[in-house]
């Protein structure tokens, strides 16, 4: 079963270019993994609200992929504060660990 999730963000004042390269970035290298089979950024009305929605194999290549962008994932968290996060699937334990330890997170296991 594959992992999908949809991550709201909201760029801090006066950062929004820089944000914008980072995300690129990210999108660019999210292309060349296996496991990742979506990774888009979308605007909204609000020019300091974005969304990407993530979708991957399985638990395993999302954390791969947390790894491998790392880097670039930690930019993101200093250019912008996460909102609201909702995963979807059979996480496994370490995203469950994440989604547990982030009070904006939400898992949304099968039914």
């Amino acid at each position: 079963m594959t992992i999908i999730v949809r991550a709201e963000l909201r760029v801090r004042p006066g950062r929004v270019e820089e944000f914008l390269v980072v995300a690129q970035t990210l999108a660019a290298a999210s292309a060349d993994e296996p496991g990742t089979l979506r990774y888009c950024w979308y605007t909204s009305a609000d020019p300091a609200v974005f969304v990407v929605l993530e979708e991957y194999t399985g638990p395993g290549a999302a954390v791969e992929h947390n790894e491998r962008c790392a880097a670039q994932l930690g930019e993101v968290a200093e250019l912008a504060d996460m909102t609201s996060v909702h995963v979807h699937g059979d996480l496994g334990p370490e995203i469950e660990a994440w989604v547990n330890a982030n009070p904006v997170a939400h898992a949304h296991p099968p039914l």
